[in-house]
């Protein structure tokens, strides 16, 4: 059934997904994970965090992507396949050639301080070249873009799912969920089994396992908001289910980096139990916590509101720029300022004020709107 009206808290939902986005790459310089620039006050904290929001954060962003897809479906009808590639496309391309860069050079500006830019961009395309990713496309899709890989897997996702959107009718089964709404968690064992069967040979992230992971959270979204009457009362009945689900996974996905084993099969997984443990955890992980997120913010935050239409708009340009000014902005914050807690509240402070006039600056424009994505 399609919705009649705005569903105002999967718009709050979404503009939260991406705003966890800017806190998480804010907390990458201070973890122990490899990472663009990084700073010398190193916490464990941030190790934990990194490893809690990784294993749900951008299932949560696809389930969203999914909602969106929907909408757009209808709303644009014959020119949804033109305004997809307008809207993830365009910016994707536009980004690799003029934001990217900046991002891979004071990540070497770390390394080598007398690095001057322009030496750096001369040998900028012999750089990325020389990657060792061959035939994977979405590995070469995370080298180009960074952070932005994710517009062109969304892109493709979108492309190959099409057929198959255009003729989706899922109504029996969410009325069957209605009877019965425990079997929702039936729903996990896709990402599990795709996890168990793919990881191992598409170990990477963002390639091959990742991307039906993220797939399937994204037609989970689509059909979630196709069915929106039906499904949103099954998931209030799974509130508790879910959220005891995602604690339970998420802690035990933490201790798994305590056991040599199992942190091994983490990082570097193949054919065995302990991988098999570990996709069980982070597939319920992936599941449970944005179904969870979409119930609570259903209850809690289903009110529109002056700001929601302008701060929905600037999602995309926001998040197409936001890690460039993290990178830029916190290689000099690191080099300069000689504490860990002051260097991140000015890395996410100096990044909103900065988004918020690029966003503005560039929203006045039709070239900005065109080449960040922004409607109307």
């Amino acid at each position: 059934m399609f919705p009649n009206e705005r569903i105002h808290y999967l718009d709050w939902l979404r503009i939260s997904a991406f705003s966890l986005l800017l806190l998480f790459h804010s907390w990458q310089p201070f973890n122990h994970f490899h990472w663009l620039i990084k700073s010398s006050h190193k916490t464990v904290l941030a190790d934990i965090l990194t490893v809690f929001f990784h294993t749900w954060r951008l299932y949560l962003i696809f389930f969203v992507s999914g909602v969106g897809t929907f909408l757009a479906l209808h709303s644009r009808k014959e020119r949804f396949l033109s305004d997809r590639f307008q809207r993830l496309i365009i910016p994707f391309i536009f980004g690799v050639i003029f934001i990217i860069p900046s991002q891979y050079y004071y990540q070497h500006l770390q390394k080598q301080p007398d690095l001057l830019y322009w030496n750096f961009m001369r040998h900028y395309p012999a750089f990325i070249a020389s990657r060792p990713y061959k035939f994977d496309i979405f590995q070469w899709l995370l080298e180009l873009g960074i952070h932005l890989w994710y517009l062109p897997s969304l892109y493709i996702m979108t492309i190959l799912l099409y057929p198959v959107l255009k003729r989706m009718n899922y109504s029996r089964a969410i009325k069957v969920l209605t009877q019965r709404p425990a079997l929702l968690m039936v729903f996990a064992l896709p990402v599990i089994l795709t996890l168990i069967l793919l990881k191992p040979i598409f170990p990477e992230y963002t390639s091959v396992a990742d991307f039906m992971t993220y797939a399937i959270l994204f037609l989970y979204g689509y059909v979630f908001t196709s069915e929106h009457s039906l499904a949103l009362p099954v998931l209030h009945k799974n509130g508790t289910r879910l959220l005891v689900t995602g604690i339970l996974s998420s802690l035990l996905l933490i201790g798994c980096l305590l056991v040599p084993s199992l942190k091994e099969a983490a990082f570097h997984p193949e054919f065995s139990i302990n991988h098999s443990v570990v996709a069980i955890l982070l597939g319920l992980s992936a599941f449970s916590w944005p179904l969870y997120f979409v119930h609570l913010y259903s209850r809690k935050f289903d009110k529109g509101n002056k700001l929601l239409p302008e701060l929905n708009r600037g999602v995309l340009p926001v998040y197409i720029i936001h890690q460039t000014i993290i990178v830029v902005v916190g290689f000099y914050i690191i080099h300069d300022v000689n504490n860990g807690l002051l260097q991140f509240t000015l890395i996410v402070s100096m990044t909103i004020l900065l988004s918020i006039p690029f966003y503005l600056l560039v929203k006045k424009f039709r070239a900005g709107r065109f080449l960040f994505g922004i409607r109307g």
